[in-house]
């Protein structure tokens, strides 16, 4: 059997941030038997809550729910295999600035409400909110490779993020437009402006993650050629007893 220090991970930052002790499961599927090794795994070193993204595949899900883990989020990810060459980017988008930090907090922390953290009952909503304001502040600060901004009377009103993979091959990560500037287009400038930034750094494969329930999401990058590659799961397992709030698919 597969050692269960093999198929977990501490995750340091998670655990400080919210104040409670987090892991990982490595894997994408387990059977009955790992399932129960990462458990024991999970008690002996003391860990409170546990995420685990499977496979969307009915045996392997109920694997999970067998050992009362509960669903939080479905997780698309979309893919654009060919970049447009986009030479010039929407005049009123930029890379973001320091001085944009301020603006993009406000944003972030009224976003993302969609994540799988909003929707775990556990995890408290303002620490949620100052997630996503801790991300795209790192973003900006260097963890991204490339933070688009839209201004709008010189002040950013969205963002999204871009991370540089393997060569030819990036991500995008945060996404988020100011709540009194939605339904704009201020998103379609903002993919334009990545995808320019993206065509001129020779990036010919992209893609994201976003969430199941989460239409909008799945309809921006639709619109901009993006096509579903894979669905998978959310699980958290919390090791205290506790009201979980539901999940609806």
């Amino acid at each position: 059997m597969i050692e269960s220090t093999v198929l977990c991970e501490r995750l340091a930052w998670d655990s400080q941030f919210f104040g409670v002790s987090i892991a990982r499961a490595v894997p994408t599927r387990v059977d009955a038997a790992q399932r129960d090794a990462i458990l024991d795994w999970c008690r002996v070193e003391h860990i409170d809550c546990l995420y685990f993204l499977a496979d969307d595949d009915a045996t392997a899900l109920q694997v999970l729910e067998d050992g009362a883990f509960s669903r939080v989020d479905e997780r698309v990810t979309l893919e654009l295999q060919s970049i447009p060459p986009v030479e010039t980017r929407p005049a009123d988008t930029r890379p973001a600035r320091e001085s944009d930090i301020a603006a993009l907090r406000r944003i972030a922390g009224g976003a993302h409400y969609d994540s799988r953290f909003y929707n775990d009952g556990r995890f408290d909503r303002d620490r949620c909110d100052e997630l996503y304001r801790v991300w795209i502040e790192k973003s900006c600060r260097g963890w991204a490779d490339h933070v688009v901004v839209v201004e709008h009377e010189a002040e950013a009103i969205g963002y999204l993020t871009v991370h540089l993979r393997e060569p030819g091959s990036a991500s995008i990560g945060l996404v988020g437009v100011d709540a009194c500037c939605r339904h704009q287009g201020i998103g379609q400038r903002l993919m334009a402006g990545a995808l320019s930034w993206m065509w001129t750094h020779s990036v010919t494969r992209v893609w994201s993650a976003t969430q199941g329930r989460n239409a909008a999401s799945q309809a921006f990058f639709q619109r901009a050629g993006f096509r579903q590659t894979r669905r998978a799961i959310w699980y958290h397992r919390w090791f205290s007893p506790a009201t979980v709030q539901p999940f609806n698919a």
